[in-house]
């Protein structure tokens, strides 16, 4: 049976009574109204397409299971994206415009940097397990202050003393090679 047996008064029909239930499903899926609104055309319009090889019998059904595909097919999509816009923001340069030079000295640095970082906790955890944990909640894991003090069973006060001790045993023991990185 082909589109013009089925006719359009029986799409517009099943439309007006799952416009609503696929434009609703999207929107959970999409979590956006305006791609929910596109999800619902384009499900529409495929509807239409294809209406002859649809059992015509379970179209609510097969509505929104395509409603619902779309709209995590176009999630999976959304999240690969990387907006121009967004790469100029932070800060990014085009990979293009870098040297295969500066690429390695970049690569090197960050290197050096990190091997300095598992240095220096490596060696703080040696010296002060405290000042390691205090450390690693409040700066790495970025917790509150207030719950890193409750977790770690001390005030905040004592907290920020800590912090403070460790900030400064850190400047004392390693500051000349951090500005040495620095400076290369």
């Amino acid at each position: 049976m082909g589109v013009k047996a089925i006719g359009r008064t029986a799409f517009d029909a099943v439309y007006e009574e799952n416009a609503q239930i696929v434009y609703k499903t999207a929107l959970y899926y999409s979590g956006n109204c305006d791609t929910a609104e596109e999800i619902t055309q384009a499900v529409f319009m495929k509807l239409y397409v294809s209406m002859e090889n649809i059992n015509m019998e379970a179209v609510d059904n097969w509505l929104i299971v395509t409603a619902k595909h779309m709209a995590i097919n176009i999630g999976r999509k959304g999240r690969r994206e990387v907006l121009r816009e967004n790469v100029t923001e932070t800060g990014e340069t085009d990979p293009a415009s870098v040297s295969p030079e500066e690429e390695f000295i970049s690569r090197l640095r960050k290197r050096e940097y990190r091997e300095l970082a598992e240095t220096i906790f490596t060696e703080l955890f040696r010296v002060n397990e405290r000042w390691y944990d205090a450390i690693l909640l409040t700066y790495f894991l970025e917790k509150p202050q207030k719950e890193v003090a409750d977790v770690m069973g001390i005030s905040l006060e004592n907290l920020h003393s800590t912090l403070y001790r460790a900030r400064q045993w850190i400047r004392k023991h390693y500051e000349e090679q951090f500005q040495h990185l620095n400076k290369a």
